[in-house]
């Protein structure tokens, strides 16, 4: 079931890198930075369990007997989700960032292109004095 979930090392070494990239990364971040490695190895957890659900729900017992609740793991999820966006917001991350970009991606390059042609010097136009 957690085959393809990466170990908290695994996410804190891709947002350090993240970090680097956007010149942020400094020592005094490393609790933030594991705190969020955390939060997203447990929603990444959290949504490997998900998959494995039939049911969004439980039956749970209370003191007045049995009735039917949401599946814990979605609390998880909520929880977890929640952390990651107060995290990168701390650290000043951006998902773009986190995730990194394709460069063989054509939408990237496409953007790079526009991006470049907007560097040439503005030509003014200056209307002629009558």
């Amino acid at each position: 079931m957690l085959e393809n979930v990466k170990s908290v090392s695994d996410y804190r070494k891709q947002i350090v890198k993240a970090l680097k990239k956007a010149g942020t990364y400094s020592a005094g971040v490393d609790m933030q930075v594991l705190n969020l490695a955390t939060a997203l190895r447990t929603l990444d957890m959290a949504n490997a369990q998900i998959d494995t659900l039939d049911e969004v729900t439980v039956w749970e017992e209370t003191r007045y007997g049995q009735k039917l609740a949401p599946h814990p793991v979605f609390k998880v999820q909520k929880d977890a989700q929640d952390s990651i966006t107060r995290q990168m917001k701390i650290l000043g991350l951006t998902t773009e960032l986190l995730a990194g970009t394709d460069e063989t991606d054509p939408l990237v390059e496409l953007t790079k292109k526009v991006v470049k042609s907007g560097k040439r010097k503005p030509v003014v136009v200056k209307p002629d004095a009558d």
